[in-house]
Formats: C-alpha cells, structure tokens, sequence
C-alpha cells in the first residue's frame, strides 16, 4: 500500500499537528481528505480544514478507526487519558501508533496489543518549513512496508534519522536550533558592538552561516577540514579560534548538550 492510499489520524490538533499537515498537503503524497484530525477544541479542527482540506473526526474514536497511521499528538501528561481510550476501543495490529509526545516511550503502548506497531517521532522546529531532521525509533512490529510510508511521510518534513529508542533523547538534544540560534544572536551582537549596524550585521552574519553550511553539503569533508583551509597560519580566523579556546567553547556546547540530554531524561520518567 502506497502512502496515497493510507488514511492519517492526529489525535490533537496543535502546532506540531499543523507543521505535518501543512507540509504532507504541500506534496502529491497525500491526499487531503484522508488525514483526519480530532481535538477537543473544535474551532482547531475548523482551522485545519479550512486551511488545508483535511477531516475532522467528531471525537477520537472515529479518528481511530478511520486512520491507518494514528499520530498521538498531544502534551505528555495527556497521553495516558489517550491510551485508556484506545484500549476501551480496541485497536487491531493492522493500525500504526506514531507518538511524538515528547518524553513518552514506545511501553507506553504495549498494553493496547500484543502485535500493535509503535513509532516514536521527534521531529525538531525546523520541519515547519520542511528543512527538519526527525528521530524515528520503531518497536519490533512495524513491518518494512510500514517502514517504507513512513519514511516517505517524514521526508515531507526534512530528513530523517533511524534511532534506538535509547537514542532519543540525544537526537532531542542534539536537534534543537536554539544553540544555533544563541551563535546567530551572538555574531549578530559581536558586530553590533564593533559599529555595525544590527540589518546589515544580521545580512552578513546569516549569509555566512548559510554559505558555511552549503560548502558542508557540497563538499561533504569533516568541518574540522573546512575550519583549517579558512585559517590563515598568523590570520584573523586563527586569531579567533585561539579565543574561542580560552573561553572553551567546544566544551560549553558539549556540556550544553549534555545537560539538555540529562533533562530530557528527567522528564521522561513517571510522576
């Protein structure tokens, strides 16, 4: 079965719901009105079908039954609410759980089936404009050709990476943009403060990163190369890089990530 022929459900219908759709509806890969949404909130629901001419389910139950793909969409302290009402229901193993409830692992699941398929998703902020990267961990059950549409679906978003479970919370870590956001923010102040107006340092700042970053993908060499053929023995890039050091910045962003990994850990566990 191709990704056209299957029918997508969300359980809830917020921002992460939307960054899917939007961008499922964009492509040929799907067909509209096979994704279903459910969500409490009914003018969410009218949202996205106003917008992208999608369904909506009048509650959770028929989304379950009308979707092949059922994405549990919803805040983590939810999730458990979610789970009774799919076993109350019933689920055959012919459904596929995609959680991307942030810190709820695949067990969570497991009383809704012996057999039943669980993918867990995370999809990081910039699949809103189909540039992500998205951890996908899945449970013994999901069979290859589930695989297959899945994978196709996630392309949609960005790219993908296949995970152990155990790997997740890293990739959560390791995905978010906000230290990439705290470099941009920081040059764009470093220039300022050298005289430079905040537009034009924003212009010169982003460009580089984005050119930094398109030499990376055309090149593909480890940017520890890349690093050394723009270091000038005795220049000003080199001048930097001693600077950097002194203040340890590899290691403040190791640590960074580290503590944003220990986190993600945390709130992972039972209440």
């Amino acid at each position: 079965m191709a990704l056209t022929d299957r029918s997508i459900a969300f359980i809830g219908g917020g921002h992460i719901t939307e960054i899917i759709v939007s961008n499922l509806t964009k492509t040929e890969r799907v067909v509209p009105r096979r994704l279903i949404v459910s969500d409490p909130v009914k003018e969410k629901g009218h949202h996205l079908k106003k917008a992208y001419g999608i369904s909506v389910a009048k509650d959770n139950k028929e989304a379950m039954v009308r979707g092949d793909f059922i994405f549990i969409n919803v805040l983590p302290h939810v999730v458990g609410d979610i789970v009774e009402e799919l076993k109350r229901n019933g689920l055959t193993d012919t459904k596929v759980i995609i959680t991307v409830a942030a810190g709820i692992p695949m067990k969570t699941f497991e009383g809704l089936g012996n057999r039943l398929p669980v993918v867990r998703a995370l999809p990081n902020p910039p699949s809103q404009v189909g540039m992500g990267i998205a951890a996908l961990a899945f449970n013994t059950h999901v069979a290859e050709n589930m695989k297959t549409d899945i994978f196709e679906l996630f392309a949609c978003l960005g790219e993908y990476v296949v995970v152990k479970e155990e790997q997740v919370n890293t990739i959560m870590a390791l995905s978010s943009p906000t230290i990439t956001y705290m470099l941009f923010q920081s040059l764009i102040d470093a220039g300022v403060r050298a005289g430079i107006d905040r537009d034009t340092a924003t212009k010169v700042v982003y460009q580089t990163i984005a050119g930094s970053m398109e030499v990376f993908k055309t090149r593909q060499v480890p940017p520890y190369e890349l690093i050394n053929q723009a270091s000038t023995p005795g220049g000003i890039s080199i001048e930097s890089l001693y600077t950097l050091e002194t203040y340890a910045f590899k290691a403040g962003i190791m640590e960074a990530v580290d503590s944003a990994i220990k986190r993600a850990v945390e709130l992972s566990r039972p209440v």
